[in-house]
């Protein structure tokens, strides 16, 4: 009878999880990135090769495989591969919810295992990252497969999540080294990690004094810098609060006492060295912290279980109000997580909207079909046979001119969602300096110049 309790509290995580996530697949939200990886997907669904951005150029920022799965989808309407795509990563999320269980379960109890898969279906920052056509959650997915492969002894499975992961975001690679930190005895550990974390302090304070490396590398060269410690904590608290952040270091002292050095404990130490020495800033790039979430709930799940016991053994009279005071607490916490969760959902997937419907209405504009925009990505994505041209953010009103009637763009896309606009467009008169207003709607704005209306 537990057991079949313990499976029918799992299939309501998962339910509970897909409701949150679910409520969110037809929102028109579409960000930078998820426009590119949409584009690329599309283009290799008729080319296996075309692995290019909206330039032309050779996209390696993020290696293939989520634009290769996706590219397996329908796409001959943009809104629909849209839709179809964000199906599959909210799939995946709801995935390792179910992951996260098996792995609590194997390492510490069935109890842990499913209060470790309700924490991670209300987790803000866990479903804000699911609505989303990005790696991140792919990423996190494999990665927890490949834990959970390691967890239940089965290698091969192990090396074939492993290279999906690091296929899917080159900052996984560090999984592929688990198997290698599970035969070293406790205090060689240790040393490693000391190691590993002087190694990048080092690195960090010597780097300036060598030449940058080749193009391709300089992008990646300044990831690792020495984190800011106000944004760290600003995010765990926001997306953890402070239940999960202390249970989860509880967990984490509970696991070192009984010296329980898992595959899913390494993970977390590891990653998470790493994951110091990335930039931290909150809401911008939270998500860089995703890979770490799954394994802090699961280790948070495990403080909360062992605490719970151990403080009904001390003092066993009070037994049931201290038990009646930890469901509460749980309880609460699902709750406000929830909550919390469908709020910044909600907020977001209200900004980054109304590239569709610009883009319905400039096909059927004459040419020549050419746009200046500081949303070249989610232009490029509705408009593949227009030529997109990127505003510079340090433009004046004088050089944007200039450069539309030298490049003979037609159009002048604005949208007040992107990080890129000039501060001058918000507020610039427009009207009174030779634009013509064509189109208005959900905060994008199409104009053309007033000899483009004259011929």
């Amino acid at each position: 009878m537990e057991k079949i309790g313990v499976w029918v509290l799992l299939f309501f995580c998962l339910i509970l999880g897909a409701v949150i996530r679910f409520n969110f697949l037809f929102q028109e939200s579409l960000w930078p990135d998820e426009a590119l990886y949409l584009f690329i997907a599309r283009n290799l669904s008729s080319d296996w090769t075309s692995l290019t951005d909206i330039s032309g150029n050779i996209f390696y920022h993020n290696p293939p495989l989520l634009m290769y799965l996706l590219s397996l989808l329908p796409h001959s309407d943009a809104a629909f591969f849209t839709v179809a795509s964000r199906a599959v990563v909210i799939l995946m999320g709801i995935g390792t919810i179910a992951i996260t269980f098996f792995i609590g379960k194997k390492v510490y109890h069935p109890v842990v295992g499913v209060l470790a898969a309700g924490f991670l279906a209300v987790c803000p920052l866990s479903n804000w990252s699911s609505i989303r056509i990005l790696t991140d959650i792919p990423v996190v997915f494999f990665i927890y497969l490949a834990v959970c492969m390691l967890v239940y002894d089965k290698k091969a499975l192990f090396i074939l999540f492993g290279l999906c992961a690091v296929l899917t975001k080159y900052t996984a690679f560090p999984v592929l080294f688990l198997p290698l930190f599970l035969r070293l005895k406790p205090r060689s550990r240790a040393f490693v990690y000391a190691g590993i974390f002087a190694m990048l302090v080092l690195f960090i304070l010597v780097r300036d004094l060598f030449p940058l490396p080749a193009d391709w590398l300089r992008s990646f060269y300044y990831y690792f810098q020495f984190p800011d410690i106000f944004q760290m904590f600003f995010e765990m608290e926001f997306f953890l609060g402070y239940f999960l952040i202390a249970f989860a270091f509880i967990g984490i002292l509970f696991t070192i006492r009984d010296k329980n050095f898992s595959a899913l404990f390494d993970w977390v130490v590891l990653f998470g060295l790493f994951r110091f020495f990335l930039p931290w800033m909150v809401f911008r790039i939270s998500r860089y912290t995703l890979p770490l979430y799954p394994g802090l709930l699961i280790l948070a799940a495990f403080g909360c279980y062992q605490t719970l016991r151990l403080t009904t053994r001390k003092w066993p009279v009070y037994a049931k109000w201290i038990t009646l005071f930890f469901i509460l607490a749980v309880s609460a916490t699902l709750f406000f997580q929830s909550w919390k969760s469908l709020d910044i959902m909600k907020r977001t997937a209200e900004t980054f909207v109304g590239y569709g419907q610009a883009g319905e209405f400039l096909k059927n504009q004459p040419g020549p079909h050419s746009v200046f925009t500081p949303s070249a990505r989610q232009m490029k994505y509705y408009l593949p046979s227009f030529t997109i041209h990127d505003i510079d953010p340090g433009i004046s009103p004088e050089q944007l001119i200039s450069q539309l009637e030298q490049k003979k763009v037609r159009y002048l896309a604005v949208d007040l969602w992107s990080p890129h606009l000039p501060a001058w467009c918000r507020s610039y008169n427009y009207i009174q300096n030779g634009y013509v207003l064509i189109y208005r709607g959900q905060g994008v704005y199409i104009f053309t110049l007033d000899k483009w209306v004259q011929k």
